[in-house]
């Protein structure tokens, strides 16, 4: 083990001991330890809130090295913190999957364990979402255990969409641990449905039974950056949220209440809870964008802060763009007489990132796309997705 990795072990040691202080007395967490059989192993977790790295940490009590997201060291500082003083392997978006593959084998075989978040985003809607089914691969190839653990209670307690932390039960555990032996018997399939079932996470059908309260002073503010399109009405980007209430330009509206669930305040309730919803409004817009002719105008949004990055520095061309949804092309508009148009057969890669971002990347440039108002960027990337014949979960 290299200097910097017993020093970072040092460094992830008494982060452990701190956290795990501070998880007791404010985040009413309860996370079981858990002594892993093997001295090397990959950590995989569903990905529930921001803090799901630290439950993870305080739970195996071995040092780990996380992959994390690039967007998390576009800040100098944090790029040091976090690469240099912790250690972290970074997924670049620009680069190949195949490089953080080979930086996590690498790891395992300097005897470092590496633990994963593996849906690659917390979940926006309460469910368990898609991972790569490269993952059952990586697991194969790196040789060594397997460790799946699971957080519930954390997607209510920090909602992506939401701010600031509600009074409310977290919960962690260690699921299974598989050995190098156990594995190499099975497939890669067999090991993606492995992780797939023990990471499995629906929080409103355990809510439903569990009733927990996750009590804050504004239940539903900034849950438009998950839900797009209203109920009752049809339209997308007419939901506002103040305070416990979502409303709908048409007059729709609904309360969240501590449980988490949505009750009705003027018109009957459509959808009790957000993954229902969600569900509801991605298979609408399926609809409604494979049925756009060809150069139709699908949506647009005003309002958008653009940056190119280049070599990791971050440009910005635009505080106040308008970003365009065509059914055979993105157009950023800067102005009347400048238009960027990004045809779909030139872009690699549509992704939300962070609570509102997003990014886009063509065959030539990375467009990074903030917005000045609250807003759900996954329309953006289902509908590059349905419009180059792939799904969106």
């Amino acid at each position: 083990m290299s200097f910097q990795t017993r020093s970072n072990k040092t460094i992830i040691n008494g982060i452990r001991i701190l956290f795990g202080s501070m998880m007791m007395a404010y985040c009413h967490a309860k996370i079981k330890r858990y002594e892993p059989k093997h001295d090397t192993f990959i950590l995989i977790s569903n990905h529930s809130d921001a803090l799901d790295p630290f439950y993870m940490l305080y739970a195996v009590k071995k040092y780990v090295r996380f992959v994390i997201s690039d967007h998390l060291v576009d800040n100098p500082f944090l790029d040091f913190l976090l690469r240099k003083v912790f250690g972290f392997i970074v997924r670049y978006r620009e680069k190949p999957s195949s490089v953080m593959i080979d930086d996590i084998i690498k790891s395992t075989k300097e005897g470092v364990s590496v633990g994963i978040c593996v849906e690659g985003t917390i979940t926006p809607n309460g469910e368990t979402g898609f991972f790569s089914p490269r993952t059952g691969q990586l697991i194969k190839d790196a040789g060594v255990a397997l460790i799946t653990f699971k957080l519930t209670g954390g997607y209510f307690h920090t909602p992506k969409w939401g701010t600031g932390l509600r009074k409310g039960p977290v919960h962690g555990k260690v699921m299974k641990e598989y050995s190098p032996a156990q594995l190499q018997e099975m497939t890669v399939e067999e090991i993606n449905e492995t992780i797939r079932n023990d990471i499995y996470v629906n929080v409103f059908e355990d809510q439903k039974k569990l009733k927990n309260e996750y009590r804050c002073k504004n239940h539903a503010e900034y849950i438009e950056r998950v839900l797009y399109m209203c109920p009752h009405c049809l339209e997308v980007g007419n939901l506002h949220s103040k305070g416990n209430f979502l409303t709908c330009d048409c007059g729709y509206k609904v309360e969240l209440r501590p449980d988490g669930f949505f009750y009705p305040v003027q018109k009957d309730l459509v959808f009790d809870n957000i993954l229902d919803w969600d569900k509801w409004q991605k298979e609408q817009w399926k609809e409604r964008v494979l049925k756009a002719g060809k150069g139709e105008l699908i949506f647009q949004e005003s309002g958008q802060r653009i940056a190119t990055i280049v070599d990791k520095k971050r440009k910005s061309i635009s505080e106040n763009a308008i970003l365009r949804l065509y059914q055979d092309r993105f157009e950023i508009v800067l102005s009347d007489d400048e238009i960027i148009a990004i045809p779909m057969e030139d872009i690699k890669l549509v992704k939300s990132i962070s609570i509102e971002s997003l990014i886009i990347i063509d065959q030539n440039t990375y467009y990074y796309i903030k917005t000045h108002k609250p807003r759900a960027p996954s329309k953006y990337v289902a509908g590059w997705r349905y419009l180059i014949g792939k799904d969106y979960i």
